[in-house]
């Protein structure tokens, strides 16, 4: 089920609240949910339309997916530091805005980055100790204290929030249109194929068909009068 993004961004205690009431393999589903949700998303985007920049100081498609994958990089390093009660460790004055965006990622890049993000992910929770501390925290500026299950949430909701950022990019004036959606060349793609094939399997499904057609027209033959009887019914 995707995140209630509006929700929860509206009511910051939820996230970390809502966090507790899930395991970690759905914690770890809602993470991947939104992995696959990016993915999906860039398919149809070429590559001047995910370097397309509507101003200097907003970033392109291109640095809000990379900055996606270098802040998940950071907090599931988090995420393992406090699952083992290490939150000593960590510097929360490392999650800065907009760190790790790069606008010279290609698609195939982008693509990459987010699969790696998904194997960190799995295997952070994989690797997590028999009673993971639940304890320890960290604070975020605007969600307040997350624990790590906290964090895995955050995390698939940060994905959310910054998809809506990308559809900001497409709406914005003199972003590159695509000519079309067709992969392949027009007499590649021959409908008229497809409809003969189905009325050859129709005629294959229906064998009696021919046959009653064809039985029919004897009858008829059989009873239409030949041209001598015609002849003698005009006779006086």
């Amino acid at each position: 089920m995707p995140l209630p993004l509006d929700e929860l961004v509206a009511q910051p205690p939820l996230v970390n609240l809502r966090a507790q009431e899930s395991d970690w393999d759905e914690l770890l589903f809602e993470y991947e949910l939104a992995l696959d949700d990016t993915q999906a998303w860039l398919r149809g985007l070429s590559e001047e339309q995910i370097h397309f920049k509507p101003a200097e100081t907003i970033y392109s498609i291109a640095e809000i997916v990379t900055h996606n994958s270098a802040s998940d990089e950071l907090l599931w390093s988090w995420i393992a530091l406090l699952m083992q009660g290490r939150a000593a460790q960590i510097d929360p004055q490392a999650l800065i805005s907009g760190a790790g965006a790069q606008n010279t990622a290609t698609r195939l890049e982008l693509d990459a980055r987010n699969e790696a993000c998904r194997a960190l992910a799995r295997h952070a929770i994989d690797l997590r100790p028999p009673a993971p501390d639940l304890t320890a925290t960290t604070p975020h500026p605007y969600f307040g204290a997350l624990n790590a299950k906290g964090w895995i949430y955050f995390t698939a909701l940060h994905r959310g929030l910054h998809r809506y950022q990308c559809e900001g990019v497409i709406d914005s004036p003199g972003f590159p249109r695509s000519v079309s959606v067709q992969t392949q060349p027009r007499e590649a793609y021959q409908p008229s194929d497809r409809k003969t094939w189905l009325k050859q399997e129709a005629r294959r499904k229906q064998p009696g068909a021919a046959g009653k057609k064809q039985s029919a027209q004897g009858t008829a033959a059989r009873k239409r009068p030949t041209g001598k009887k015609k002849t003698a019914a005009r006779s006086p």
